[in-house]
């Protein structure tokens, strides 16, 4: 420690993350003593699991505490139903020997005997039942039930579930329920189907079973059971789980004879809602005291033993050592987004396996047959791969991208697929403060700080973490003989930042340009600067980039200010895919996107399509975006939100409306015609758990709207026929439907690619669309600076026209036209621009 005296940790709480957290203090110099409320470390019945993720972890401290002797590496992992018949053979072993530890299978009591025997002479005080505590400047005082107290620099509470600590901190709540409890047991036992090192999970309809090799000829064996309404006497446990568990597989129902009734034990099983905060000064939680979860993981002691060498190298390092406070701070920063992630997969992972009802079960059963054996082992792996410690934000973003971010990474690899967002910052910006803002970004977002990594397959695209990769950044000074400096930034974009493809090989996913014009006469960086963020579609859609370019820009305002702004990383999110309702996964999600299919289809028979037919073919390796800027002043946005009211549609409506209208103008059409134009609609709010507006991500699907167009028609009844059909779309949930498209019927790598893109191409029901976001709170004061003209521009790639961007903000719309170049010549795309501009703005005095 970095202190002039040794500090002093009281640990309230002797059980498997008390006793480790005790363990990784002393190695790191760091005097403990042990408070438990027990009055005896009795053996306890029941089994667990210490994975790869805690053994590495354990190891960063030189800990071993010889598991191999006490229980039994995981050999297999198998998932079975109810009669034994197998689902699935899980990747588990496979994942141990690629992360480099085995994971463990052994008794609870052999594990505490383990930490005893590790922890050596720490004290510890038993029958010491913590019942408040106070702060000071000296650090922390301990009172007890009976009557004692105890001093210490700080006081970590690792009291499980039920936490006096966490009650001190945070007051009473409500435990979640899982709606079922288990019965578990010990016995030595031996069937022909329980080999060396097995793990076997039976699954039923509101039933599970579990049968563990824990090693030296024993078993461990545990049974999820719904929650009775008339629990059963202690005497008829037993039967109770005899008859719950009649005509299951045999070694079920032999290890619940050979157990004893005296020896199976029952348990509550629950967790609770998630803590985003762990402590106050001198104060922290660790372990279930932090995080209780279920146990479907298996992750529990292991999550508690990474908190532990966590929190120790914490209290280490010099840069945090000095200033204890400050030191939990950043251990629970490097703790919260894997914790929380855990915690939510467990409980996701209960939810889909105890399933209660015949059609959950069914669909549970397909979904782990069909799942890719990559993604099984990528979950998994996540799970079992310990983060490092300061390093574990990077570290836990080590996934495959999801089939909706692989479709998006190989039309990028066809032709360039960007997102892009640009604003106007007026004042003086040294150009130092881009950097340093840029790197605290960084270091916020996890998506930032990873690359893209390919098995030369193209099958199984991975994320992977970065090491100290920066952001690149690149300037533009505009000379002052510059014809029209302010539109230099569309040079920037069309002739750039279109273009060339973010570098998935190398990372990071995103880059910044600052195009700076100087006002005559003044010295420095006075003037306007145009700062331009361009992502890679696999992470970013158009609010994403908005909300990094603000953050961006919010940065170097609080450096500019002398302020060091706080740096702590965001939570990891999984894939999109992941995060979706149930009704929109696996087997149900293809149900859903079928049903949407079989409609659309069935609109375009009785209406064939009209659609944007091009100027010249263009092989898709040499397709390229180019963007047409168009814009609505004030005035012109107001009147049109006044009149878009009045005639019961919204500004999306008569946009695309005018869109559709300038198109049909411009490739003739004379007679009534239907035109489809896509709408991506943002469903941040629709993912379980909903998404924030500042998290990194691509969080949109575009739904097509099927429009007739009228030759001379007024616009309002098309705008009104496109918004009522967004409405509709989105009350079917057809937008989250389209999610699974890219898994079922999306390419699997780039060499399949073509087909997909060629029917895309030529017959999808999207090559003109409108990508709107609306208004977006785009601040106009920053700091010492005033901000303007907030705008996304998105590219094309492969699979559309022309897709054009709206953004509303600092009182104007920006309304950019993508186009693939010589697809639609500049010129054309020009004049569809004005003739869009030109139908709306005329539809405003109908």
């Amino acid at each position: 420690m970095a202190s002039a005296r040794p500090v002093k940790a009281l640990v309230v709480g002797a059980g498997i993350g008390g006793l480790t957290c005790a363990i990784a203090l002393r190695r790191m110099g760091i005097d403990v003593e042990v408070h438990e409320r027990a009055t005896e470390l009795s053996d306890v019945g029941s089994g667990l699991s210490v994975m790869s993720n805690a053994v590495t972890a354990l190891a960063c401290l030189g800990i071993d505490l010889g598991l191999e002797k006490r229980g039994q590496a995981v050999e297999s992992f198998t998932v079975m139903d109810r009669r034994g018949r197998r689902i699935r053979d899980l990747p588990f072993k496979e994942v141990c020997d690629k992360v480099g530890a085995p994971s463990f299978c052994l008794s609870r009591a052999d594990l505490q005997e383990a930490l005893l025997a590790e922890a050596g002479d720490c004290p510890i005080r038993l029958g010491a039942t913590a019942v408040d505590f106070e702060t000071h400047d000296a650090g922390v005082t301990v009172r007890f039930t009976d009557g004692s107290t105890a001093n210490g620099d700080l006081l970590i509470g690792a009291d499980g579930f039920n936490s006096a600590v966490r009650r001190h901190l945070v007051g009473s709540e409500v435990p979640r329920e899982s709606g079922y409890l288990f019965r578990l047991g010990i016995v030595p036992f031996e069937h022909p189907s329980v080999t060396t090192g097995s793990v076997r999970h039976y699954w039923g309809s509101g039933q599970r079973f579990g049968l563990i090799d824990i090693g030296q000829g024993r078993c461990y064996w545990w049974a999820a059971m719904s929650t009775p309404a008339d629990p059963a006497d202690r005497d008829r446990v037993k039967d109770a789980v005899k008859q719950a568990y009649a005509g299951w597989a045999d070694e079920v129902r032999a290890v619940i004879e050979a157990t004893p009734q005296e020896d199976i034990l029952t348990v509550p099983t629950r967790d609770r809602a998630f803590l985003e905060r762990w402590g106050d000064g001198p104060v922290t939680l660790l372990g279930d005291a932090a995080h209780p979860m279920l146990v479907t993981l298996g992750q529990g002691a292991a999550m508690a033993m990474e908190d532990a060498v966590v929190l120790a190298r914490t209290l280490a390092e010099p840069a945090t050592g000095k200033d204890l406070v400050e030191a939990l701070h950043v251990y629970e920063s490097r703790r919260r987004d894997r914790t929380r992630a855990m915690v939510a997969a467990s409980r996701r992972m209960s939810d889909l396996t105890q399933g209660a009802h015949r059609r959950g079960r069914l669909l549970r059963n397909t979904y782990f047959r069909l799942m890719p054996r990559p993604v099984l082992a990528s979950q998994t792996a996540w799970a079992l791969t310990y983060p490092d410690g300061p390093a574990a934000e990077p570290s836990s973003v080590r996934r495959e991208l999801s089939p909706l971010e692989r479709l998006y990474w190989i039309a990028d690899q066809t032709s360039p697929l960007n997102v892009i967002a640009r604003a106007r910052v007026h004042g003086h910006l040294p150009p130092l403060l881009h950097r340093r803002a840029l790197d605290i970004l960084q270091v916020r977002h996890p998506l930032l700080r990873v690359a893209i990594t390919d098995d030369g397959t193209g099958e199984h695209p991975a994320f992977t973490p970065l090491d100290g990769q920066q952001i690149p950044l690149r300037h533009v000074d505009v000379p002052p003989d510059v014809p029209e400096p302010d539109s230099q930034w569309q040079h920037e974009i069309n002739d750039r930042e279109l273009r060339e493809s973010v570098d998935w090989r190398t990372g990071p996913l995103l880059r910044a340009v600052v195009i700076t014009a100087r006002r005559a006469g003044v010295e420095g960086g006075e003037g306007i600067h145009d700062l331009v963020l361009t992502a890679s579609h696999t992470i970013a859609d158009g609010k994403t980039c908005l909300s990094l370019l603000r953050e961006w820009i919010e940065l170097a305002a609080q450096l500019d200010h002398g302020t060091l702004p706080q740096a702590a990383p965001r939570r990891v999110l999984p894939a999109t895919d992941d995060l979706l309702p149930r009704r929109h996964r696996g087997v149900a999600g293809i149900a859903g996107l079928e049903a949407m299919m079989l409609r659309d289809q069935r609109a375009a028979r009785r209406h064939p399509l009209q659609r944007i037919v091009p100027s010249r073919q263009v092989p898709f390796e040499q397709r390229r975006t180019r963007m047409v800027h168009r814009l609505l002043t004030a005035d012109q946005l107001d009147l049109l939100a006044q009149t878009a009211k009045r005639h019961g549609t919204t500004v999306h409506g008569a946009l695309a409306a005018s869109m559709v209208t300038a198109v049909a103008r411009d490739t003739g059409t004379e007679a009534s015609a239907h035109f489809s134009i896509g709408s991506p609609v943002d469903f941040r709010s629709d993912l379980e758990p909903a998404v924030a507006h500042d998290e990194v991500g691509t969080f949109v699907a575009t739904v097509p709207s099927l429009i007739r167009y009228e030759p001379g028609q007024p616009l309002w009844p098309m705008a009104r026929a496109i918004s009522q059909d967004l409405v509709r779309r989105r009350r079917r949930q057809d937008h989250l439907a389209t999610i699974s498209l890219p898994r079922w019927a999306g390419p699997r790598s780039l060499a399949d690619s073509a087909s997909f893109m060629r029917f895309m191409d030529e017959e999808g029901p999207i090559n003109l669309c409108l990508s709107n976001v609306g208004r977006y709170e785009f601040p106009v004061h920053v700091g010492a600076w005033r901000v303007s003209d907030a705008q996304f521009i998105t590219g094309v790639s492969v699979m559309g026209a022309i897709v054009a961007t709206a953004t509303t903000s600092h009182g104007q719309l920006a309304w950019n036209f993508s186009h693939v170049e010589d697809l639609i010549p500049a010129q054309r795309a020009e004049r569809i621009a004005d003739g869009s501009v030109r139908t709306v703005l005329s539809a405003l005095t109908e």
